[in-house]
């Protein structure tokens, strides 16, 4: 019988294929998950950031209810101001149409502000995408406006004649 130990033999093919199986699997479940995080990470990001961009909108809308009354709209996701009076009566969509802005229970869709002294924002942000799916980021987005810059502590203390 010839020796030829410059060959490999097929088991040690074999168990280097797997080996390298094995470790293409696991980094390649390192990879995809780092992919998810980064993408779960931007739409929080996009989330938040539009949740900021709607609420100042709002709060700029607000504070100069006196001068131009507004109606406040969610509907079908989008976020709308209504100006009365005025050059353009057209709504105005202040929220990204990518994304679904859904108020909280006891939060009606539509409010008429006119020399309102309160506010109250209550509502759920999701992607439009990914209203379906329940594992997917949302941003809950809650804040109360005061007219003219009162708080309740403000209010308490004017009407008990206490300094």
């Amino acid at each position: 019988m010839i020796q030829n130990s410059k060959g490999v033999t097929l088991v040690e093919m074999l168990a280097v294929i797997v080996v390298a199986t094995i470790c293409l699997t696991l980094i390649f479940s390192i990879w995809l998950s780092g992919e998810k995080s980064v993408q779960r990470t931007m739409t929080q990001n996009d989330l938040q950031a539009d949740a900021h961009l709607v609420q100042v909108r709002i709060t700029r809308a607000f504070y100069d209810q006196v001068d131009k009354p507004f109606t406040l709209t969610v509907n079908g996701g989008k976020v709308t101001l209504s100006y009365e009076g005025g050059t353009s009566q057209q709504p105005e969509v202040i929220s990204n149409p990518d994304l679904v802005y859904t108020p909280e229970q006891g939060v009606p869709n539509t409010v008429n502000v006119k020399d309102g002294s309160r506010l109250t924002l209550d509502y759920t942000i999701t992607e439009r995408t990914a209203s379906s799916l329940n594992n997917l980021p949302s941003f809950h987005l809650k804040t109360t406006l005061n007219y003219p810059w009162k708080d309740d502590v403000d209010e308490e203390s004017e009407s008990s004649g206490t300094p």
